[in-house]
């Protein structure tokens, strides 16, 4: 005879729905942690940028030179940090005093346009609208305060970054096999291909990034320059940061120059915005087909959209690595999801039509 289940073993069904509330509530703490470590997590996702950094320009001696990797690395990373020095000593005293400057002049720039807007009818309707927002001196008092604990906080933030990069850069093998070991063991080959994929579209969309930054500074700076505004340096630096952000990084950097030109005349003005707009249609209509192509691509909508959904959840942090997060996630959305779920081959984004990020 078969013998009868004990009476005190519970029942299949409550040990399932034992098992989904325990799944459910690890998934729910995991979730809490995320959402709390968020600036913590976002800070480690800037430390791989730079592993991905150090590691694409150590790639190109590792391969003409055959040299070994740390040797390759050492090398990489002492000519940044070469660049880097090089260019703070010919231009950092410089660009500081014209930040300094730049800081003088926007809200005296501010002031005298404010006077001029109050001459007309139109300009005065506009006056009203902004000072029904907040007072323009205690904006701009404001926001330099603002612009002042975000420098301290970045600049600790990047000498972190850098030092967990350098650890990520040099040791990426240790990192990468407790990350798979995370994954179950027949995922573990699929989830390294992914994981590779991840790192080349980063590799791609960083040196893209690079290039775009470096040619908007110089003509911006260039342009300003020709056409007489104060501190170009200053406005020409800020610029080029800020085509880190793209769609919002842009257009913000263009304010200090306006409101700087408009008080050097209607005619400096004219031609600081003809400088910003032919900038950043030079980079994105020319500059990136014909010199970004092989890098990696992603729709200016989902870039955009990116972007509004990462400061409304991540805050300020998160507008910054909005873009390479969404480079990420369109990586895994491809593989996982269209490839391996839908069974579905796509084109590699290079080859896809889309503004580059």
């Amino acid at each position: 005879m078969t013998p009868a289940p004990s009476s005190s073993a519970p029942p299949r069904g409550q040990m399932r729905g034992a098992n989904w509330v325990l799944q459910a509530a690890a998934i729910a703490i995991v979730a809490l942690l995320v959402w709390r470590l968020a600036d913590v997590l976002l800070l480690a996702f800037g430390a791989v940028l730079i592993g991905v950094l150090l590691h694409a320009l150590a790639t190109p001696l590792i391969k003409a030179l055959r040299l070994p990797r740390p040797l390759a690395l050492g090398l990489a990373v002492g000519g940044l940090t070469a660049v880097v020095g090089g260019a703070v000593w010919l231009f950092g005293q410089q660009a500081a005093l014209q930040a300094v400057t730049l800081g003088e002049l926007v809200p005296r720039a501010w002031q005298a346009l404010e006077a001029r807007l109050a001459t007309s009818p139109s300009g005065a309707y506009i006056l009203d609208d902004l000072q029904r927002l907040r007072h323009a001196d205690g904006l701009v008092v404001q926001t330099a305060s603002r612009l002042v604990q975000s420098s301290l906080s970045a600049a600790a933030a990047t000498v972190i970054m850098s030092f967990c990069g350098l650890y990520l850069a040099f040791h990426p093998g240790t990192y990468l096999r407790g990350v798979l070991h995370l994954v179950p063991p027949q995922g573990r080959a699929r989830a390294a291909q992914v994981l590779s994929a991840c790192g080349e579209a980063l590799n791609r969309w960083l040196l893209g990034a690079l290039a775009s930054m470096l040619l908007v500074g110089v003509t911006v700076g260039l342009g300003l320059w020709w056409a007489g505004v104060p501190s170009p340096l200053a406005l020409a630096v800020l610029a080029g940061l800020a085509q880190f952000v793209p769609v919002v990084g842009p257009w913000a950097a263009t304010i200090p120059g306006l409101i700087v030109a408009a008080a050097q005349g209607p005619q400096t003005f004219a031609w600081t915005a003809a400088i910003y707009l032919g900038a950043s249609q030079f980079e994105a209509n020319v500059a990136t087909p014909l010199l970004l192509r092989q890098m990696v691509e992603l729709p200016m909508g989902l870039t955009l959209f990116a972007v509004l959904a990462m400061g409304v959840l991540l805050g300020p942090l998160g507008v910054v690595f909005a873009t390479p997060l969404a480079v990420v996630a369109y990586v895994l959305v491809r593989h996982l999801y269209v490839e391996d779920l839908l069974g579905d081959s796509l084109s590699p984004p290079a080859a896809e039509a889309g503004g580059a990020p």
